[in-house]
């Protein structure tokens, strides 16, 4: 860099500052000319940054990973399913207590009737079974990203951005084909059972989505280093109101004095096979 270059930069409003006050004292002003030795010499990536250094290929990379939990929609849904849910703390916490403590009783439908009346208990019921389901199509839309490679087609459709609408339909699917089996059901036999059986999924949907939520939406805006401790505390309170919901059903037929063998039927095809159609789809839209 000669003198007539370090004056224009001066005139035109640039500091000019000593190469020592910016690199170190020992640093010197070259004159910029490449191949002049004594000026720059080529070094290897060993030699710059370690033994263990080698020349990628270079070109520019996204610094971030696309994210089906990142998009505007997703975050949307979550934060309105945390206002229903505290609202359902404020106006329904007599019916959420009984819940809490009823939890392995048969009764608890009546005791909830009888303390705050059938026409709020069915609003309770019916605001925490969608909030269930809005929560439900979330973690779908969770865990079907851990299983996306980063390179999928997924995320340069618009299935990227609507993910949680579509997780919400497929769930919608499954609870017409529920309240349709257990309908026709009841014609079939002429016998107002299942709509029985239908009552005891309902409530213990209700009691997973109250006692659940607030571990469920901590899950849900993890990070991946940080969700597992959240994923195992979701598997083993699930598994333990399963195993409720098992209960109640087997209790059920066992006072109709019917063969365990329909109880193990009416499971797989209410329970397993919407949802295994389900998983199966969604299993043939990933792309590794």
């Amino acid at each position: 860099m000669n003198n007539d270059t370090l004056t224009y930069f001066e005139e035109s409003g640039y500091t000019v500052v000593a190469p020592a006050r910016l690199y170190g004292r020992r640093s010197e002003l070259q004159s910029g000319e490449a191949n002049r030795e004594g000026n720059y010499r080529e070094v290897t990536p060993e030699e710059m940054f370690g033994e263990v250094s080698e020349q990628g290929t270079g070109g520019l990379y996204s610094t971030l990973d696309e994210s089906l939990t990142a998009t505007p929609l997703f975050q949307s849904v979550v934060l309105a399913t945390l206002i229903v849910y505290l609202a359902l703390l404020l106006r329904s916490w007599g019916f959420i207590r009984s819940i809490w403590s009823d939890a392995f009783k048969t009764n608890s439908d009546q005791r909830m009737v009888f303390e705050g009346g059938e026409l709020p208990l069915q609003r309770f019921k019916l605001t925490a079974a969608l909030l269930g389901l809005a929560v439900v199509a979330l973690a779908i839309v969770r865990i079907a990203e851990g299983e996306l490679a980063s390179t999928s087609e997924v995320y340069s459709s618009a299935l990227y951005t609507l993910a949680p609408l579509a997780a919400l339909g497929a769930i919608l699917l499954i609870v017409i084909w529920s309240v349709a089996y257990h309908q026709i059901i009841g014609w079939v036999i002429d016998s107002n059972s299942p709509s029985s059986l239908a009552l005891i999924g309902y409530t213990n949907f209700v009691r997973l989505v109250v006692l659940l939520y607030p571990i469920t939406a901590v899950w849900l805006l993890a990070d991946g280093n940080n969700s597992t401790a959240y994923s195992i505390t979701l598997i083993i309170c699930s598994s333990v109101l399963l195993l409720l919901y098992l209960k109640d059903t087997f209790v059920f037929f066992l006072g109709k004095k019917i063969s365990i063998f329909y109880w193990i039927l009416y499971l797989c095809t209410a329970i397993l096979l919407p949802w295994s159609l389900l998983i199966k789809l969604l299993a043939s839209q990933i792309t590794v």
